[in-house]
C-alpha cells in the first residue's frame, strides 16, 4: 500500500539525510583515532597505512559496479544490501584487531560506495522540485556527521576506554539508516524510477561527463589526503592527538555553509566557475599555511580548507543535474566515482607510502598545492561546456 505523497516525501527525506550521515562516518573516525589505535595495539603501522586509503579504493569499485547492480537487483535492494553492509563492518570494528578493523573498513566502505553513487541519483529520482534543497540538506548533513566523527572520535573513545569501542560506537548510525531506508522505500517507486531505457546503454554519455569525472577525481584526491592524513601530520607537529582531531573537525564543518553556498550558486555557469575558483583557492592556500607554518595558525589552515572540501558537494550537485533524468544520473554518477575514486587511490595510498618511508610531509604537501591548482583548471574546462537539458523522465 502506498502512502500519502506528504508522509512518503517525508520518511524519504529522514532516510535519505540518515543514508547521507553514513558516507563519510567511518572515514573520519578510522582517521582520527589512527594514532590512539596504534598506540593501543590494535592496529599494525602497517595496516594504519592502508586504512586511509581503503574509501577511495572501494569507491572506485563501487563506481563501476553500482549501476550493473542497480539493474541486477534493484536499486531499493542495492542500497538496503550497501547499508546492510555499512552496519556490519563499522560492527567488526568494535574488535581491537588489525585484521578486523582493516575488514570491518573494507566492508563498511565498499556499502558506502554503492549508497555515495546511489544518492544524487535517489535525490532526483524522489524530491522533484525540491531536488536542490534536498541536495543541500542531505550535502549538510553528510559533512556535519564527518566533523562530528572527527571532532568526536577521540572524547568518545576516552570515554569507552578503548579507541575499537570509540570507533565501532559509530555503527549505531548505520544501523539507524538501514531500517529507515526499508521503511521509506515502501512509499516509493525507486526502482521504476531509475530504470534505464533499453536503449540507453548504447548511447554516448552527457557532454560534461569526462570533465566532470576529472573534477571529482581531483577533489576526491585532495578530500581523503586531508580526512585520511591530516590529523597524523598535526600530531606530528606537535599539536595534541585531541586537537588534531579538532583540526580536522573544523575542516568539515567550514565545509558546511561553503557547500551550502556552492550548491545554491551551482544552477549557472557562472556560480560554477566561482565556486570552482573559491575551492580550489581555499585548498591551496589552506595547504600551504599547512606546509610553510603549520603551528601558527592550524585553525586558519583548517578554515581554509574547509572552503576546498566543498567542491565535493559542488560536484554532486553538478552529477545530479547530469543527463536528462534520473536513471542517466546514476550513469553518471558511476563513471565519474568510478574512475574519479580510482584516480583520487593514489593521494591517501602515495601519502601512506610516503609517510611509511620516513619521508617529511613537504613534498606530499606541495603536490596537493599542485592539484588544486589542477582541479581549479578542469572544474573551469567543465563551467564552460553547456549542460545538457535535465528533463526527468
Amino acid at each position: 500500500m502506498t502512502l500519502p505523497s506528504r508522509r512518503a516525501f517525508a520518511l524519504m527525506l529522514a532516510a535519505l539525510l540518515l543514508l547521507a550521515v553514513n558516507l563519510r562516518l567511518a572515514v573520519t573516525t578510522a582517521s582520527v583515532l589512527l594514532p590512539l589505535l596504534i598506540d593501543e595495539g590494535a592496529l599494525t603501522p602497517q595496516a594504519a597505512i592502508v586504512i586511509p586509503a581503503l574509501p577511495t579504493a572501494m569507491f572506485a569499485v563501487g563506481g563501476v559496479f553500482t549501476p550493473w547492480l542497480s539493474r541486477r537487483i534493484g536499486a531499493v535492494a542495492a542500497v538496503t544490501w550497501a547499508m546492510g553492509a555499512v552496519a556490519v563492518g563499522m560492527l567488526v570494528r568494535f574488535v581491537p584487531d588489525s585484521i578486523a578493523i582493516v575488514g570491518g573498513t573494507v566492508l563498511a566502505t565498499a556499502g558506502i560506495a554503492v549508497v555515495n553513487v546511489m544518492l544524487p541519483a535517489l535525490v532526483r529520482a524522489t524530491s522533484g522540485s525540491r531536488m536542490r534543497s534536498v541536495t543541500t540538506a542531505y550535502t549538510t548533513m553528510l559533512s556535519g556527521s564527518a566533523a562530528i566523527g572527527a571532532a568526536a572520535g577521540v572524547p568518545v573513545a576516552h570515554l569507552l576506554g578503548s579507541a575499537a569501542l570509540g570507533l565501532g560506537a559509530w555503527s549505531l548510525f548505520a544501523v539507524l539508516a538501514l531500517v529507515m531506508w526499508v521503511i521509506a522505500a515502501r512509499g516509493h517507486d525507486v526502482d521504476g524510477a531509475l530504470a534505464p531505457p533499453v536503449s540507453q546503454a548504447r548511447t554516448p554519455l552527457p557532454r560534461g561527463t569526462w570533465a566532470l569525472t576529472g573534477f571529482f577525481a581531483l577533489q576526491a584526491l585532495l578530500a581523503f589526503v586531508i580526512m585520511g592524513w591530516l590529523p597524523t601530520i598535526a600530531v606530528e607537529t606537535g599539536i595534541s592527538p585531541a586537537r588534531a582531531g579538532v583540526l580536522l573537525g573544523i575542516v568539515i564543518m567550514v565545509s558546511i555553509p561553503a557547500g551550502i553556498a556552492a550548491v545554491s550558486i551551482a544552477h549557472t555557469l557562472r556560480g560554477v566557475r566561482i565556486g570552482v575558483v573559491a575551492v580550489s583557492l581555499g585548498t591551496a592556500v589552506g595547504v600551504i599555511g599547512l606546509w610553510l607554518a603549520p603551528t601558527l595558525a592550524p585553525e586558519l589552515w583548517s578554515v581554509l580548507m574547509g572552503v576546498g572540501m566543498a567542491a565535493f558537494p559542488l560536484t554532486l550537485a553538478l552529477i545530479a543535474r547530469a543527463g536528462s533524468g534520473a536513471a542517466e544520473a546514476t550513469r553518471v554518477s558511476g563513471v565519474a566515482q568510478g574512475v574519479g575514486y580510482a584516480i583520487s587511490t593514489v593521494g591517501p595510498l602515495g601519502a601512506g607510502a610516503w609517510y611509511s618511508s620516513g619521508g617529511e610531509w613537504g613534498p606530499v604537501l606541495v603536490a596537493m598545492i599542485v592539484g588544486a591548482v589542477l582541479q581549479g583548471v578542469v572544474g573551469l574546462v567543465l563551467a564552460s561546456a553547456p549542460a545538457e537539458p535535465a528533463a526527468d523522465r
